[in-house]
C-alpha cells in the first residue's frame, strides 16, 4: 500500500523511530504497509509511530488527571479542565449551548492535533502532522463525523434536502455542487494543517543544518514560534471543524433547536390564541 503523502527529498536528521523502522521495514508487515520503500517508507512509519506516541501521551494524561478527581481541580486536572472549557467556549460561539454534544469529538481533535504538533519540537521526535497522510486522516474523520452528526441531529430528510436545494428542478445540479463542496472541506482541512506544520518543521531542520544546534539565542525565538504555531494550527483546525459542524447541523436543525431553547415555537402561538 503506497502511502498518501508529500515530502521533500531531504528527510532531515534521524529520529528516535529510525532504529525501529530498520527492524520492521524488511518484515512481512513492513512490506505490506510500504515501510520498505526507499524514499517514503521511513516517513510513513514515523507518521504512524509518533501518532501512537501522541495518543499514549494523551491517554496517560487523562488517566492521571482523573485518577484522583477533586471538585476543586489542581495540577494536571486543572490544565485538562481548562482545555475543556476553552473548547466548550469555541463550540458555544458557533453552535450555541446545544453544541456541548460535539465537545467530546472537537476537544479530542484539538488535543490530538496540538500534541502531535508539539512532538516536532522535541529532540529526536517528529510531528506526525507534517505528513499529508496524517492530516488527511484527520480531515476524513472529521468529514465522516459531521455527516453522522447531521443525520442524527437534523434528520435524514433535512440532510437530503440540504443537497437538493430549494428549487426542485435544480436538484440534480445542486447535488453535484454540494457533493463537490463537501469533499473540498476535508481536503482544505488536511492541506492547511499539513502545509503549515511541514513548513515549520523544515525551517527548524534548516537552522540545525547551519551548525548552530547549541546556539540558545538563535533557537529560543524559533522554539517560541513553534509552540505558538502548534497551538494556533490546532485552534484553527478545531475552529474550522466547529464551523463545519454548525453549518451542517445547527443551520439545518436550527429552528427546532431554537424553539427548544425558548421552550416554545412560534407555530404554537395560533393554538394559544384559539384557546382564548
Amino acid at each position: 500500500m503506497m502511502p498518501f503523502l508529500l515530502l521533500a527529498e531531504d528527510h532531515g536528521p534521524p529520529s528516535l523511530a529510525k532504529p525501529i523502522w530498520e527492524a520492521v521495514k524488511d518484515t512481512a508487515l513492513g512490506h505490506t504497509l510500504g515501510f520498505d520503500n526507499e524514499k517514503l517508507g521511513m516517513f510513513w512509519f514515523e507518521a504512524i509511530f509518533f501518532s501512537l506516541v501522541g495518543s499514549i501521551v494523551l491517554v496517560a494524561a487523562a488517566m492521571i488527571a482523573t485518577s484522583n478527581y477533586k471538585r476543586v481541580p489542581r495540577g494536571l486536572q486543572n490544565i485538562m479542565e481548562a482545555f475543556v472549557s476553552f473548547i466548550r467556549g469555541i463550540v458555544h460561539g458557533f453552535a450555541g449551548k446545544q453544541g456541548d454534544k460535539y465537545v467530546p469529538y472537537l476537544g479530542t481533535v484539538f488535543l490530538f492535533v496540538f500534541t502531535m504538533n508539539m512532538l516536532g519540537i522535541v529532540p529526536l521526535f517528529r510531528a506526525p502532522t507534517m505528513t499529508l497522510s496524517t492530516t488527511a486522516a484527520l480531515g476524513i474523520t472529521t468529514f465522516v463525523m459531521v455527516q453522522m452528526y447531521a443525520i442524527r441531529d437534523a434528520g435524514i430528510v433535512s440532510y437530503v434536502k440540504h443537497f437538493m436545494g430549494d428549487v426542485l428542478w435544480l436538484a440534480p445540479l445542486m447535488i453535484v455542487v454540494e457533493v463537490i463542496g463537501e469533499l473540498a472541506k476535508p481536503l482544505s482541512l488536511s492541506l492547511r494543517l499539513y502545509g503549515n506544520i511541514f513548513g515549520e518543521d523544515k525551517v527548524g531542520e534548516e537552522v540545525m543544518k547551519l551548525g548552530i544546534n547549541y546556539c540558545i539565542p538563535v533557537h529560543m525565538p524559533i522554539l517560541a514560534m513553534a509552540i505558538f504555531t502548534s497551538f494556533l494550527q490546532a485552534f484553527i483546525f478545531t475552529t474550522l471543524a466547529t464551523i463545519y459542524i454548525s453549518s451542517k447541523v445547527v443551520h439545518e436543525g436550527g429552528h427546532e433547536e431554537h424553539a427548544d431553547e425558548h421552550g416554545h415555537d412560534e407555530h404554537h402561538e395560533p393554538s394559544k390564541a384559539h384557546a382564548h
